[in-house]
């Protein structure tokens, strides 16, 4: 399928639209905000430290709290996260705004600079992990991409209507239309229907358990660590470069404080053309190549610079850099959210956010540092070798990266065909059978699990795919069920316990999905309704132990103590 297409079919879809909408607006208004917070600092001190100061306050609260912003986006619901954010950050730019307009200390600008950023650490790990749900992990790659695109958007118009409005009106102004975006911003996210968490730990687990198993995510899940240098190397090199150009465009091409602006927009519409080829890229069965070549290519933009200082060289090599940089980022970030279990995405999203940040503010630290030591040629190959050398070794620790893709996207399509055939489905959209089988587990089971017990809770339904179960109530057999045929929806259409025990007859393979999800389901397409099977005798809730239980870890625990 075509980019177009691709991006056309996410853009049919309500709620990812209107996701990415909000990010869309979100993103204009963070871009527009970095140009007027430097620039008001800037009038205000006549101090380049002070600037320096402004992107501290507005950097480091994503690189201390990414990792807590992503352990809120997991615990609560992310619409609610999402629209938190959104009126927190409204309320500050407001409060920016009365600041700046009374000439108020420097000081306190910053400390609301860093408050806002730390309301906003929890919006993209937020964002990225209701994104699969809203589009099932087949358009994940193009969702992906488009919504890179418009962030990209942001990047060229943003800090161009900063600009104008620095200009034209008091400063003031630009922060209360900042204010603004973010009200648009929660307009659209308010319109996102309401969704069940699940963490996959108890309630009672405290926040710093939930904090370190994210952590732990990242460190233990497949290929997280290469493919997090990657995007590291590639945070790196644009944080070095947003000193390093400055000074390259002044030096080398002779344009003055306005060249960095040429190159920033340059790199913005690479980034916009990148949409054109990263939804193929998203599906590659070589997503490790991929993410390697494309983040080894921006990393060598530096060793390009080094070399020539000619405008027309310059703007083509930053167009370039800035196509590559999206596409390693946005295939980098559709790997990772495959890999990661759902549960603890938006958790390993922050621990992310927070290590590429950490990473732009070690290049900006860096470069001039190198450029007192060396010299800018020097700065720019010492960097480039040692960020693309860096790229390029992460090859060895992607190995079988692409073997695995493969794998989870086979048995994605085995989930898909198992799903289509199922009645409860028939007329329904291909992309709520995706996101079904996105979300469901095939369960090869011996003979004698029971695979749910009469008054346990519900959790979630089933479907035969092979094999039999027989159903029994109160000790007695009332029905057996064989492939094609479903069970356990009632307690979960009722909020009731089972009101049956299941269990396999013969070995037996089934399709298990989260109640929630089927639930959401039934939202989407009313007319699943119908097709349920509705006839099950009223739940009653006398469980005895029973044999091995998959429904549900915890109730597994109370059959094993009350059979002790």
């Amino acid at each position: 399928m075509s980019a177009g297409g691709a991006y056309r079919e996410i853009l049919a879809i309500r709620e990812a639209r209107r996701l990415i909408a909000a990010s869309a607006v979100s993103q204009l208004g963070d871009w527009l905000f970095n140009a007027a917070l430097l620039g008001t600092v800037y009038a205000s001190t006549g101090s380049a430290r002070w600037v320096g100061a402004a992107t501290i306050c507005r950097l480091l609260p994503y690189v201390v709290l990414g990792p807590l912003g992503g352990l809120v986006a997991d615990r609560y619901d992310r619409r609610t996260v999402l629209l938190a954010g959104d009126v927190a950050r409204c309320l500050l730019m407001v409060a920016l705004a009365a600041v700046v307009q009374a000439d108020g200390p420097v000081e306190l600008i910053l400390a609301l600079t860093a408050l806002a950023s730390s309301a906003g650490t929890a919006e993209r790990p937020a964002a990225m992990a209701l994104l699969p749900r809203l589009v099932g992990e087949a358009r994940l790659g193009p969702a992906n991409a488009l919504l890179h695109t418009v962030q990209d958007l942001g990047v060229v118009v943003g800090p161009a209507i900063g600009a104008v409005l620095l200009a034209v009106a008091p400063n003031a102004v630009a922060f209360l239309v900042n204010a603004v975006t973010f009200v648009v911003s929660a307009t659209l996210i308010s319109t996102l229907r309401r969704r069940a968490v699940r963490t996959g730990a108890r309630e009672e687990e405290s926040a710093r358990f939930h904090f370190l198993q994210g952590l732990r995510t990242a460190g233990a899940t497949p290929f997280v660590v290469p493919l997090l240098i990657v995007v590291a190397m590639a945070e790196l090199t644009y944080g070095a470069q947003t000193v390093q150009l400055v000074v390259y465009a002044a030096q080398r091409l002779d344009l003055g404080a306005a060249g960095y602006g040429y190159l920033l927009a340059a790199g913005g519409v690479g980034g916009v053309l990148s949409a054109l080829v990263t939804p193929r890229l998203a599906t590659s069965t070589r997503v490790a190549a991929v993410v390697v070549l494309t983040g080894a290519l921006y990393c060598a933009t530096q060793l390009a610079y080094a070399e020539r200082g000619e405008l027309a060289f310059a703007l083509a090599v930053t167009l370039i850099g800035g196509a590559a940089f999206v596409a390693c980022e946005v295939v980098a970030e559709t790997t990772l959210a495959r890999l990661a279990p759902a549960e603890s995405l938006g958790r390993l999203m922050g621990v992310i956010e927070a290590v590429a940040v950490a990473a732009m503010v070690v290049g900006a630290l860096v470069a001039p540092a190198l450029l007192a030591w060396t010299s800018l040629r020097g700065s720019l190959r010492i960097l480039g070798l040692a960020s693309v050398l860096a790229t390029l070794l992460c090859v060895a620790g992607l190995r079988g990266l692409d073997t695995l893709s493969r794998q989870r996207a086979e048995a994605l399509a085995s989930r898909v065909a198992v799903v289509e055939r199922l009645t409860i489905v028939a007329g329904s959209p291909q992309l709520v059978v995706e996101q079904l089988a996105s979300a469901a587990q095939i369960c090869p089971l011996p003979v004698g699990v029971d695979v749910v017990a009469q008054g346990a809770p519900a959790h979630a339904f089933y479907a035969v795919i092979d094999g039999r179960v027989v159903v029994h109530r109160d000790g007695t057999e009332v029905a057996s069920l064989g492939p094609g045929d479903h069970f356990g929806e009632r307690g979960l259409l009722d909020s009731a316990p089972r009101n049956a025990t299941v269990t396999t007859a013969e070995p037996s393979t089934l399709l298990r999905l989260e109640g929630d999800v089927l639930l959401e389901a039934l939202q989407t397409v009313p007319t699943m309704w119908s097709a349920l099977d509705r006839s099950n005798v009223p739940a009653r809730s006398s469980a005895a132990g029973h044999t091995a239980l998959v429904d549900d870890p915890a109730w597994r625990g109370v059959v094993s103590q009350s059979k002790a």
